[in-house]
């Protein structure tokens, strides 16, 4: 009779200790994002006919890891600099159509996630979103 009230008591304790376990895990796993606050702005002069064209881009990177965007911020400037030059090789034609859009998002991710294992040895981050894209 002892060891089954014992067994029960575990069970029920197991069972209490679930929804938790669950909060934590939900916890751990929440989104965390960093805007890149000042804007990418390329002209698109030499790449469209000699038209005056330009793109605007507002960056936002996405992580689960608080020290993933925490280097993102410290690495800043070598970010930007790496995006503006990923963004003026486009061409306004690539750019402009959302097959373009989403293979330069891509590219932009891959370029910080190199960046970022080069410089801190983590490369923690999962995504980047273009939170304004702006052609003109």
């Amino acid at each position: 009779m002892n060891k089954l009230l014992t067994s029960i008591f575990l069970i029920f304790s197991l069972i209490g200790a679930l929804p938790l376990m669950a909060a934590e895990s939900a916890v751990e796993t929440s989104s965390i994002y960093y805007s890149i606050e000042e804007p990418f702005t390329i002209n698109f002069l030499n790449q469209s006919q000699e038209k005056v064209r330009y793109l605007q881009i507002k960056v936002a990177l996405m992580s689960h890891e608080p020290t993933v965007l925490d280097s993102a911020q410290h690495n800043l400037p070598m970010i930007q600099d790496a995006l503006r030059t990923l963004f003026t090789e486009q061409g306004y034609d690539t750019v402009s159509t959302v097959a373009g859009r989403e293979q330069l998002q891509q590219q932009a991710l891959t370029k910080i996630r190199t960046l970022l294992q080069q410089e801190t040895g983590s490369d923690g981050l999962e995504q980047i979103y273009f939170t304004s894209f702006i052609l003109q």
